[in-house]
C-alpha cells in the first residue's frame, strides 16, 4: 500500500472504496458535508489532493474566526508534511471573514509549492471564486447554490471519481448530545478527568526518569553493536525486539497481567517509536476485549516519559473509542495533542470522535494482514541517501513518530536514542 492511502486499517480497498467527482464547483460543494461529517457552517474547509487522479487525501477543517495568519501557516505546512500535492479551499461565511483567510492561504500554499486549484466561498446560498477570472460562469452577484448538506448523499454514490475517504463514506450514528465536535468546549458532564491519563508524579515518576535513561542507553547499545550493518541492522534488530515486547505485553494485558516494573514500561513506549511496532499492537486490539487494551496503554502512557508518550496515548484512545468510552478517547488524546500535535494515528482517531463514526462501523485486520502489506523485515533496498533518514510511514497512512521538539514544554530528552527506529521506510 502506498502512503498516498492516507486511510485507517479498517478502510475499504481502493477498488472496492465509495468514490465521487469533484469536476466542478458544484461538485465540491456537495462533497464537502459529507467529507467533514457536518455542516460546514463558518468555517473554511482545505481539501489535501495527491497523485495524479487528485485523490482526497485529508479534509482540514477551522473556524471562519481563526486567525488568518495562523490558520494559513497550519494548513499549508499540515498539507506539505502529508504530501498532498494540490488544493481545493471552500469558505463558508461573509466575505469580511472569509477573504482575508483564503488570501493568506493562498499565499501559504503558493510557499510550499502546493496549487491551490480553486477557492470558493459560500454566502446566503450563494458561491463565488477567488480564482475564476471569467464573468460567464463566475458573475460577480455570485452563483446560486441550494443547501450543500441536503445534497451530500447524493453525492456520495457518485460512481466515479475521487475515493470517499471511507471511515466517512461508512453509515454513521448521529453524534450524540454529549458530543464534543471540534472547537467546542471540551468541559461537560460527558468528559473524563484530566488526572485519568496525567503522567505519574512523585516517587513513580523518579523510578520511570531513572527506567528512561537505563532505556535509552540499552537502545544506544543496541545501536553500537551493529555499527558495521548500519542503519538497516540496527532498524531491523530495534522492530524485532519491538514485536516481541508488544506481543508479549499485549498477551498479559488479555491474561490480566499488567507489564511489571519501570524498565519494562520505559522499554516499550521507547520500542514504540518504531510505527510498524506500534501498528502490530494497534491491530491487535478487538472490541470484545477493548477495555483490557485500553488498561494497558494508560498504564503505559501516564508512565512514558513524554517524548515517548504519544503512541501508548493513541493506542489508549484507540482502544478507549473501539470499547464505547469516547469520553477516555477524547482525554487522551487532549493529552496527545500538546505532546504531539501532529501525530497522524490520533489525528484519525479524533476525526472518528468528531464525525460521530460508530465503533460498530469498525472492521478490524489481523496482525498476518499486517506482516504481508508492512513485513517486520522488509526486502532489500537501495543505500540511503546522506542525510537524516525519512519519516516512517506505516501502512495505515503517513505517521511520523513523536519528535523530541513537538514536546512544548521542554521535556523532551535531548540525549535520547538515534532516530533511526523511526525510519522503516513505506511499506509497498
Amino acid at each position: 500500500m502506498s502512503s498516498d492511502d492516507r486511510i485507517p486499517p479498517s478502510a475499504a480497498t481502493p477498488d472496492t472504496a465509495p468514490v465521487l467527482s469533484l469536476r466542478t464547483p458544484e461538485d465540491v460543494l456537495r462533497a464537502v458535508p459529507g467529507l467533514v461529517g457536518r455542516r460546514p457552517d463558518d468555517s473554511v474547509i482545505v481539501l489535501g489532493l495527491t497523485g495524479a487522479s487528485n485523490r482526497v487525501r485529508l479534509a482540514l477543517c477551522a473556524p471562519a474566526d481563526e486567525p488568518r495568519d495562523a490558520f494559513a501557516r497550519t494548513v499549508a505546512d499540515t498539507l506539505a508534511d502529508e504530501g498532498c500535492s494540490a488544493a481545493l479551499a471552500v469558505g463558508y461565511g461573509p466575505p469580511e471573514r472569509i477573504t482575508p483567510r483564503m488570501d493568506a492561504l493562498r499565499e501559504e500554499v503558493l510557499r510550499q509549492g502546493i496549487p491551490l486549484r480553486d477557492a470558493l466561498r459560500v454566502t446566503d446560498g450563494r458561491y463565488w471564486s477567488y480564482l475564476c477570472p471569467s464573468v460567464d460562469c463566475c458573475p460577480a452577484e455570485g452563483v446560486p447554490f441550494p443547501d450543500p448538506a441536503a445534497s451530500a448523499a447524493p453525492a456520495l454514490r457518485t460512481p466515479s471519481g475521487v475515493p470517499v475517504p471511507p471511515a466517512l463514506a461508512e453509515e454513521r450514528e448521529a453524534p450524540s448530545p454529549g458530543t464534543v465536535l471540534p472547537g467546542a468546549a471540551e468541559a461537560g458532564p460527558a468528559s473524563v478527568a484530566p488526572a485519568s491519563v496525567a503522567p505519574v508524579e512523585g516517587p513513580e515518576r523518579a523510578r520511570m526518569d531513572r527506567a528512561t535513561t537505563a532505556a535509552e542507553a540499552r537502545c544506544a547499545r543496541m545501536w553500537s553493536t551493529r555499527d558495521p550493518g548500519g542503519h538497516a541492522a540496527f532498524a531491523s534488530a530495534f522492530r524485532a525486539e519491538g514485536l516481541r515486547e508488544v506481543r508479549a505485553a499485549v498477551a498479559g494485558a488479555v491474561a490480566g497481567r499488567a507489564p511489571e516494573g519501570a524498565d519494562r514500561v520505559a522499554w516499550l513506549a521507547l520500542l514504540l517509536l518504531s510505527v510498524r511496532v506500534r501498528d502490530e499492537a494497534w491491530v491487535r486490539i478487538r472490541a470484545d476485549d477493548a477495555a483490557l487494551h485500553a488498561d494497558l496503554w494508560r498504564r503505559v502512557f501516564r508512565m512514558a516519559d513524554p517524548a515517548y508518550a504519544a503512541a501508548p496515548g493513541s493506542l489508549l484512545a484507540f482502544a478507549a473509542w473501539l470499547g464505547g468510552d469516547a469520553a477516555l478517547a477524547g482525554a487522551a488524546l487532549d493529552r496527545v495533542a500538546r505532546l504531539a500535535p501532529r501525530y497522524s494515528m490520533a489525528a484519525l482517531i479524533r476525526q472518528a470522535l468528531a464525525h460521530g463514526v460508530s465503533p460498530k462501523r469498525w472492521r478490524p485486520v489481523t496482525p498476518e494482514w499486517l506482516e504481508r502489506n508492512a513485513p517486520a523485515e522488509p526486502g532489500p533496498a537501495a543505500p540511503p541517501a546522506s542525510g537524516p533518514p525519512a519519516p516512517q510511514r506505516s501502512v495505515f497512512g503517513p505517521s511520523e513518530g513523536p519528535r523530541k521538539s513537538a514536546e512544548p514544554e521542554g521535556t523532551g530528552r535531548p540525549d535520547g536514542p538515534p532516530e533511526a527506529p523511526e525510519a522503516d521506510g513505506p511499506p509497498h
